[in-house]
């Protein structure tokens, strides 16, 4: 008989040393991936991109673009809070993908996402994969299991070890520099996306929605340098989330086609000039 893959084995020493353990991180009730489609045709974006969408100079509007690579769709509306959506979709995407049902729940799940998110699990999945040895990742997983969810953190780590060779080869992801950029994107980026829809469904006031926002994005304009890092944050994230495959694929090609199409609202809108607020 094969053995089993050593993060399942991880997660069952796991589940047997605290069988009742209670406490838990916010459910794993993440987007799936965008269905916004690439066209690739002719070897450019430009018919992706509508630069009559484009976001209005400087102000809120620009804490808009931090959600880009996640929103994935520019037939939403990028100059305004509301996306154009239509409120019942919004509200199925909350219900199914979130599991958010009312405005607590969207608060809730936008709380956590502005104050932890993916960021504290990240570094730990971090020192498994790349400063652990393999045959004793599992006692380590075992020994966070009062911090972190087993089975996440497991799965996190067998993630982004599957999807290491995906982003290496792309030209978005290829250093330990680009690692260490940490997941603060993805998590802002989210943020964003989820105020955006509960705005678009009355879960979120205006006041609300933006104030979410621009929270959001003050972070990552603090703390990441360029469009380029944003992109390299989310990335790591996503595949972190969700491993290999066309989803991350068509995701690398597309952060790649956002950072290098002279369409792309991101070129429209230097980094440096993209300072959030009224």
């Amino acid at each position: 008989m094969r053995p089993l893959p050593w993060f399942v084995s991880a997660v069952l020493l796991a589940l047997l040393a605290d069988a009742a353990r209670r406490r838990r991180l916010p459910p794993l009730s993440l987007p799936p991936d965008a269905s916004g489609k690439l066209d690739l045709r002719g070897g450019t974006c430009a018919v992706v991109f509508d630069s009559s969408a484009m976001p209005t100079s400087g102000g809120r509007e620009r804490c808009l673009l931090v959600s880009l690579l996640h929103d994935e769709r520019f037939s939403l509306n990028a100059r305004t809070l509301a996306t154009g959506a239509d409120p019942r979709t919004q509200a199925d995407l909350l219900a199914n993908a979130w599991h958010i049902h009312t405005a607590g729940e969207a608060r809730g799940t936008l709380a956590w996402l502005l104050e932890e998110g993916h960021r504290a699990l990240y570094p730990q999945v971090c020192r498994i994969l790349f400063a652990v040895p393999r045959a004793a990742r599992e006692r380590e997983i075992v020994l966070l299991d009062e911090l972190f969810d087993p089975v996440r953190l497991a799965l996190c780590v067998d993630n982004l070890e599957r999807a290491m060779p995906d982003l290496r080869a792309s030209r978005v992801v290829g250093s330990r520099v680009d690692l260490a950029r940490g997941v603060l994107a993805w998590d802002m980026s989210r943020a964003i996306h989820v105020a955006r829809a509960a705005y678009d469904c009355g879960m979120q006031t205006e006041a609300q929605a933006w104030a979410v926002i621009e929270r959001a994005a003050s972070q990552v304009f603090a703390q990441l340098e360029s469009w380029e890092e944003v992109a390299v944050s989310y990335l790591l994230g996503r595949a972190m989330w969700g491993g290999p495959g066309a989803g991350l694929l068509r995701q690398l090609s597309f952060a790649r086609l956002c950072l290098d199409d002279s369409a792309s609202p991101w070129r429209a809108a230097p980094y440096r000039a993209a300072a959030c607020g009224v």
